[in-house]
C-alpha cells in the first residue's frame, strides 16, 4: 500500500563533536548561505506501493521568538538542486529573513522542525549524499543556536520529530532498511530505541491494522504516539505504549469511510491538544480527514472528509493558531485549496485560494495569515487582506549555488 523510508539507530557521538561536524559540513555539497533540500514529497522505501496521499515536509511553526517556515527553493524537480530554506519573522515584524545559514550544513534532504510549547525550536536536518545521521540544533531566541544530541537519519516525514511539554522527545529515523522510533528523556541530549517498524508490524496491534509503515510521532494525553499507515479497512494507525506493549489507540473511521485504508500524514500539536491528519482511500476515491483529541484521555473526534480529485496532494499542513490546523491541497487549474479545521466543532472552512506556487501558509498569533510562494530562487510573501484577497508584502531573492551539491 504505502512505501516509506526506514531508519537507523542513533550514533553515540558527543555533542561537541556534532557541532564541529555540522560546521565542517557547511563546505560540502551546498552553500552555507542557502540550505539545500529535496523536492516537497514524501520519501520512498522498500515496499512497492504508493502513498495514499503525497505530503510535503514544508510547514510553518510558531515559537515565542516568532514565526518559522520551512520552504523548498530552486529547481524542485531536481533533488540536488532543491535548496530547503528556513525563514523567520519576529513578532510584529512585517518581513521575513532567511535563517538557512544558521544551520551550517547542506540540507538537500529537507528540514524537520518541532517545538516545545512554543518556547524553543528544534531543527533536524535530513541526510544527503554521504551524511548518514541528522544534525539536530536548537534555538530559543532565533539568534543563538546550540547542537542537541546526535541522532540517526530522520525519516522523510513532516512529523518525524516531536517534543512533549515536559521536554521528552521522540524521533522517527530511517536507514533505508529498518525504521525505528527513538526517545529522549529530556533536553534532546541522549536517545534510545523504543520501537521498530518490523517488531510492531508482527505484534498483535500491528496485525490488527495491517501495519505497513511508520509515518509520524507525537504526544497526547501524556503519552507518546506513533502514527502509521494501515492496510485493514477503517483502521487509523495510531499506537501508544501501555503495560509494556504497543496498543492500537487511533479512532475508527466513520461508516462512510469504513471500506477505506488509512495513512496518518501527521500528528500535529494544537492549542487544545493534538490532531492527526489522515489520508484515506478505497481505491476509487481519496479523502483527507482530521482526528483530534484533548485532555487526559485519548477520545477522538473525527472531521468530515475533504475529497481529493485526480492527482491532488497535500502541499503542506501545519498549525492554524487557535483554530486547529490547516491543509493546503493542490487543486485543478493552478488554484490550490486552503482548508482550515475548526478544532472546536471539527468542521473544515475553505479560505480564498492562495496565489500560484504557494508552498506554506503561516497563521500568526495576531490573526495574520500569510501565503509563502516560491518560484525558483524567488520567495514571495502574500498576506490575506480582509479575508477576501491576497496582497503582496515582500519579495526576496535567495542566492543559491546550483550544482554545488554534487
Amino acid at each position: 500500500m504505502i512505501s516509506r523510508p526506514h531508519s537507523t539507530r542513533a550514533r553515540s557521538r558527543p555533542t561537541w563533536r556534532l557541532l564541529t561536524e555540522v560546521i565542517a559540513l557547511a563546505g560540502l555539497g551546498a552553500s552555507a548561505v542557502s540550505g539545500c533540500g529535496a523536492p516537497p514529497t514524501v520519501g520512498s522505501g522498500a515496499q512497492a506501493s504508493s502513498p495514499v496521499v503525497r505530503a510535503s515536509l514544508a510547514t510553518s511553526i510558531e515559537t515565542s521568538a516568532g514565526s518559522w517556515a520551512t520552504v523548498p527553493m530552486g529547481h524542485l524537480d531536481q533533488p540536488l538542486n532543491t535548496f530547503w530554506q528556513l525563514f523567520f519573522r519576529p513578532p510584529g515584524a512585517a518581513l521575513w529573513s532567511d535563517r538557512a545559514s544558521a544551520l551550517a550544513v547542506a540540507t538537500n534532504g529537507g528540514l524537520v522542525v518541532a517545538t516545545r510549547l512554543g518556547k524553543l525550536l528544534a531543527v533536524g536536518i535530513r541526510p544527503v549524499n554521504r551524511l548518514d545521521y541528522s544534525p539536530l540544533i536548537v534555538t530559543s531566541d532565533a539568534r543563538s543556536w546550540l547542537p542537541a544530541g546526535p541522532i540517526g537519519a530522520l525519516a522523510d516525514e513532516p512529523d518525524a520529530l516531536t517534543i512533549a511539554a515536559g521536554g521528552e522527545a521522540m524521533a522517527l529515523v530511517s536507514d533505508g532498511r529498518v525504521t525505528r522510533v527513538l526517545a529522549s528523556p529530556g533536553g534532546l541530549a541522549s536517545w534510545r530505541e523504543i520501537a521498530t517498524e518490523n517488531e510492531l508490524t508482527t505484534s498483535q496491534a500491528g496485525r490488527a491494522c495491517g501495519l505497513v509503515s511508520f509515518t509520524a510521532v507525537g504526544y497526547a494525553a501524556g503519552q507518546g504516539l506513533i502514527g502509521a499507515s494501515c492496510r485493514r479497512d477503517g483502521e487509523v494507525g495510531i499506537f501508544a505504549a501501555r503495560r509494556g506493549a504497543w496498543r492500537l489507540v487511533g479512532p475508527r473511521l466513520p461508516q462512510s469511510l469504513g471500506s477505506s485504508s488509512a495513512e496518518v500524514l501527521g500528528l500535529q500539536a494544537t492549542t487544545r491538544g493534538l490532531c492527526a491528519l489522515v489520508g484515506v482511500t478505497d481505491g476509487r476515491s481519496t479523502e483527507v480527514v482530521a482526528a483530534c483529541t484533548s485532555g487526559s484521555e485519548l477520545k477522538w473526534r473525527v472531521s468530515p472528509a475533504l475529497s481529493l480529485a485526480g492527482p491532488q496532494h497535500v502541499v503542506s499542513f501545519g498549525p492554524a493558531g487557535n483554530l486547529g490546523l490547516y491543509a493546503l491541497i493542490s487543486g485543478s487549474a493552478h488554484r490550490d485549496i486552503l482548508a482550515v479545521l475548526g478544532e472546536q466543532d471539527m468542521s473544515w472552512r475553505t479560505l480564498v485560494s492562495p496565489p500560484a506556487r504557494t508552498v506554506v501558509v503561516v497563521f500568526a498569533p495576531a490573526g495574520r495569515v500569510d501565503a509563502l510562494a516560491v518560484d525558483d530562487t524567488s520567495f514571495t510573501d502574500w498576506m490575506l487582506a480582509g479575508g477576501a484577497a491576497w496582497r503582496k508584502v515582500q519579495e526576496l531573492h535567495v542566492a543559491i549555488q546550483f550544482g554545488s551539491s554534487g
